[in-house]
């Protein structure tokens, strides 16, 4: 996973286990986490400035010239006409001797990744994530635990037109209503309100499988398996 790919995908990690930490029914394992500092409170940038190096670090194999700056980078030379069996070896016992010369520890770090071989699509998670904070909205804000789906769609709705509406005149691209959301719905800019002209039954049924996605997600990320490779089986 490259950096330039992978960051969003991290990003998604993040506000889940984020949501996971506000949550009560919710238990984040801790230990797991620890490394991560303080996610409930911090935001996406300046926690990703203060750790993506630590916890995702670059460890793809590659030709040790391109870090001779790296003070932390021991260069190696290993003679061609060595099998890789016999390089692997001597290597080890130069590392263990090097070490010992200087009085070096290397300490075990823990590596951070997302769920080998799940299948991440950004936007889908973004819509996931769109609905379970939509929900957790309207829940605080009606005092009720089982939010309609009607009232539930309809605020999924307002918050992706509410912002293709404030982006429409720049060049800022802005992801669509999901087409298992959408139906035939006017937004008023004025009131920040949205009213449907259409059935919206199977609406309805996605909004609530949405939620029930969003919610195997922020467990998942509490247990620090993201997205977790069947966090869309209901």
């Amino acid at each position: 996973m490259a950096r330039t790919t992978g960051k969003e995908a991290i990003r998604l990690w993040f506000e889940f286990l984020k949501r996971a930490h506000l949550a009560e029914h919710v238990q984040v394992d801790s230990k797991y986490y620890k490394a991560w500092g303080d996610v409930a409170t911090t935001k996406f940038e300046t926690w990703w400035k203060a750790h993506a190096e630590e916890l995702f670090p670059y460890r793809k194999v590659e030709v040790t010239q391109r870090y001779l700056s790296d003070a932390g980078v021991l260069n190696v030379s290993v003679p061609m006409a060595l099998t890789p069996t016999e390089a692997a070896a001597q290597l080890r016992h130069v590392l263990m001797a090097h070490y010992d010369s200087i009085g070096h520890t290397p300490k075990p770090q823990r590596v951070y990744a997302l769920t080998e071989g799940a299948e991440i699509k950004v936007s889908a998670l973004r819509a996931y994530l769109a609905t379970f904070d939509a929900n957790q909205t309207l829940s605080a804000a009606l005092q009720m635990q089982r939010v309609p789906a009607k009232l539930l769609l309809a605020e999924v709705r307002r918050v992706y037109m509410a912002r293709s509406h404030r982006w429409k005149h720049t060049k800022r691209k802005v992801e669509g209503l999901p087409m298992a959301l959408s139906g035939v719905v006017d937004y008023d800019a004025v009131t920040d309100s949205v009213s449907s002209k259409s059935d919206d039954v199977s609406a309805e049924r996605a909004v609530r499988r949405y939620l029930a996605i969003a919610n195997n997600l922020v467990a998942a990320a509490a247990g620090g398996d993201f997205p977790s490779r069947d966090y869309f089986k209901l």
